[in-house]
């Protein structure tokens, strides 16, 4: 019986210039950071 080790390819991560990205709160019109899910003002849900 052999063993075989298997190597996972490189992960890929976004650009940082894709993490920065903003959305606008819906409720108080603040722009947030993209990576964040909830409104820094407010904190209501993007979803």
């Amino acid at each position: 019986m052999t063993t075989s080790t298997l190597e996972r390819p490189d992960v890929r991560t976004a650009p940082d210039d894709a993490h920065h990205a903003t959305w606008t709160c819906e409720n108080c019109r603040t722009e947030t950071r993209a990576v964040r899910k909830r409104c820094t003002d407010c904190g209501t849900s993007r979803y």
